[in-house]
Parts: structure tokens; C-alpha cells; sequence
């Protein structure tokens, strides 16, 4: 039986036209042709004063488009993934990014719901291949999903600001050159009512906040439970938790990515337990609660329990202390990797 996935969220038929007017205005100019996915521009909202940060694609020909970079967490995987921190690549980080999309597809590459609205508008692009403009709503833990009404207001605010510098670059190709890494020409808010100049560009630093963690707060049924459970003085157990990729969940006619999170024995790798949820559920909850479920499926309190995540540490030291679990941190757990390797593999067949 196909999925049944829920309808677009409903979008004003001018701010949409008026959408897909700038759209092809932008695709017109093919930033790409000239800028890297490295020549990151900044925007400013003028009501939230919100920065983001947008990346134009294309320039390695094959995906063409732009992606705004909203919010913390947005911009924090972008500057990070500028500065070659390689783990923004993995899922687990991939999976959080928070963005707006504009991106050039074939035809067949379009949902039926995205193509019954361009019907609806007579828009019809010109020429053909990569050409019929997809506009994405990407959110940590779901996979990306329709623009609501007030992205599209945003998309509709940022993208001709975007043509204008895409034209000021192509006058300047060294406009970048002079300033260092990590620093971004922020566009005026008002643009200017007249061709963009370098003048205008106010070059900012951006430093990403380090991303903070509550402690997970076990509830007193679920502690109580715990400390009923015998204790064995010499166990050792690993604990950890990732996104799988290949493997989804629909949650109200959406699809949000799964996460697993796994107890292993440290010594022989034994799974002692595992816990399946929304990577779209809040981290320290999923962190947390995984814990719980998984010490309880074990039947046994260990005296260490080890996680290769430094980002774990502030959500389960709290919980750790209450049991009487010494908590540490190690760089490689190889029961962990195993264990999680085999079960996403399994989930991804589909056979799960």
C-alpha cells in the first residue's frame, strides 16, 4: 500500500507567483557559474534580526540552486562544515540541519503535489532538464518537506537580495579575497534601490554558539525502577546513539528520520538493549529516556557505563550520579560501532 504522506501546507497564490517570478529571475543570472558553495552571503531579517547565512549551489554542476542557513542550529552546521569540521558530514549531524532550499530538478523529480500547484498558477518553466524550481523546508530530524506560508514569505524576501549580490560578485570575482575565513558580507535590509555596490556590504564575523544540553531528568517510577535492579560491580556496558539513514517513520504524514540508541557489554559486545525513536524528538529526551529503557532491558546496573559522544555527557551526568555509574568518555568503543553498524544495516534492508 503506498504511504499516504499529508498534503502541503496551503500557500497564498500571489505570495507563490510571486515566488516563482524572482525564482526564475534568480536561476536566470546562474550564480553558480561564477560562485562557489564557500562564497557564503549573510542575511539579516528585518523583524527578528535573525543572521542567516546562504550557500549558492551549483558550482560543482551538479545540484543548482541556493540554501538559506536558518536559526542556530543552521548556521552552526554551516560555519562548522566551512571550517572542515568533518563530522558535520556524518547523519547524525547532516540529520539536524535547519535550512531553506531552492533547487533546480527535472520534472520527474517534482512531487505530483508541487506540480498540480504550478499547474494551478499556468507556470511552466522555460527550457528543459534541471529546470522546475522545488522549494524545500529542511528541519532537524525530518526529512526535507513543503514550504509553509511564511517560508515562503521569507524565501520570497531573501531571493531577489541574492540575484543583486549574485550580479555584484560577478563584477568583483575577488570580493572574498580580501577579507579572512569566517567573516560574511551581510546584504543591507533595506537593499538599496539601485545596482548593489561593495560599499554596501557589512562583513561580520561569525563565532557559532556552542550548543548547550539540559540534563535528562529521570522521572521517580522510572529511578525507582532502576534501583531496583541488581547491581554488578565488575560490568561494563557502552551506550550510544545515531540516526539511521535509509530508515524513516511517518509521523502525522511526515516523515521524520529514526534514531537508535544502543546498550552493549563492553567486553564480549553483547547487545543488551535498544531503543527506537523520532530524531525529530527533542536530543536530551531521546538520550535519556534510550538510557533508561535499555539499563531496564538489561536487567542489571553496571559499574561503568562508557558513550563516544562528548554531547551525552551533560544529559546522562545527572542520571549516572543518581545510580551510582561511573560515566566516561572514550574516543573508540568497538562493540558500540559494531553493534550499530549491523542493526542500521538490518533496518535499511527493510526486513526490521
Amino acid at each position: 500500500m503506498p504511504v499516504k504522506l499529508a498534503p502541503p501546507p496551503p500557500i497564498a497564490p500571489e505570495t507563490m507567483r510571486a515566488l516563482l517570478t524572482v525564482t526564475t529571475e534568480f536561476a536566470a543570472t546562474k550564480p553558480w557559474l561564477d560562485m562557489a558553495d564557500s562564497d557564503v552571503v549573510g542575511l539579516i531579517d528585518a523583524v527578528t534580526g535573525e543572521a542567516r547565512l546562504a550557500c549558492i549551489l551549483g558550482n560543482a554542476r551538479e545540484v543548482f540552486g541556493v540554501a538559506i542557513y536558518r536559526r542556530q542550529t543552521g548556521v552552526r552546521w554551516l560555519v562548522n562544515a566551512l571550517n572542515g569540521d568533518a563530522d558535520c558530514l556524518n547523519l547524525d549531524n547532516a540529520a539536524l540541519v535547519d535550512a531553506l532550499k531552492i533547487e533546480l530538478v527535472a520534472k520527474r523529480e517534482m512531487h505530483q503535489e508541487e506540480l498540480s500547484r504550478l499547474k494551478a498558477l499556468a507556470f511552466k518553466p522555460v527550457g528543459k532538464g534541471l529546470v522546475w524550481p522545488q522549494f524545500q523546508s529542511v528541519q532537524p530530524g525530518w526529512l526535507p518537506w513543503f514550504i509553509d506560508q511564511a517560508e515562503a514569505e521569507q524565501l520570497l524576501a531573501d531571493t531577489p537580495r541574492l540575484t543583486s549580490f549574485a550580479t555584484l560578485f560577478r563584477l568583483h570575482p575577488d570580493l572574498f579575497d580580501h577579507h579572512p575565513p569566517g567573516e560574511f558580507p551581510f546584504l543591507p535590509n533595506p537593499m538599496p534601490d539601485r545596482p548593489l555596490r561593495l560599499a554596501d556590504l557589512d562583513w561580520r564575523p561569525i563565532i557559532p554558539q556552542p550548543e548547550v544540553f539540559d540534563s535528562f531528568k529521570a522521572a521517580d517510577e522510572q529511578l525507582n525502577q532502576l534501583h531496583a535492579l541488581k547491581r554488578d560491580a565488575r560490568a561494563a556496558y557502552e551506550y550510544g546513539t545515531r540516526v539511521v539513514s535509509g530508515s524513516s517513520v511517518l509521523v502525522g504524514g511526515r516523515r521524520s528520520y529514526s534514531r537508535i540508541s544502543l546498550l552493549v557489554e563492553n567486553r564480549r559486545g553483547l547487545v543488551l538493549g535498544f531503543d527506537l525513536s523520532l530524531a525529530s524528538n527533542p536530543f536530551e529526551t531521546t538520550v535519556g529516556a534510550g538510557l533508561v529503557k535499555t539499563l531496564l532491558a538489561s536487567g542489571t546496573l553496571p559499574k561503568t557505563l562508557f558513550i563516544d559522544d562528548i554531547k551525552l555527557e551533560p544529559i546522562l551526568a545527572q542520571l549516572c550520579q543518581q545510580l551510582n555509574i561511573e560515566l566516561l568518555l572514550s574516543k573508540e568503543l568497538p562493540g558500540l560501532a559494531d553493534a550499530q553498524a549491523s542493526l542500521c544495516s538490518y533496518m535499511q534492508s527493510g526486513a526490521f
